[in-house]
């Protein structure tokens, strides 16, 4: 499965599956300026139990259909993370 845009995920999908964080939980993470993976996780728990989320690099077995530095590359592409804002 590859998304090309946040729109086309589920705000319900579970995207962390070990700490039962939804999509819905990673975009307002984003949205509350949580824009690199540390922070996101930081904010969310996703990625602080197995890892296989945090990235395709993670999860050699491809078992999540999307990680959170793929999340992340789509809320920058999309505008969603002020990356100005953050180096400030």
């Amino acid at each position: 499965m590859h998304f090309d845009q946040l729109s086309s995920i589920d705000e319900l999908y579970v995207v962390c599956e070990c700490m039962d964080v939804r999509f819905g939980d990673i975009i307002k993470a984003i949205k509350a300026g949580n824009c690199d993976l540390e922070s996101l996780m930081d904010a969310t728990d996703a990625g602080t139990g197995c890892g296989k989320c945090k990235s395709p690099e993670d999860d050699p077995l491809d078992e999540r259909a999307i990680h959170l530095t793929e999340i992340l590359a789509l809320a920058k592409a999309e505008g969603l993370c002020d990356e100005e804002e953050k180096e400030s």
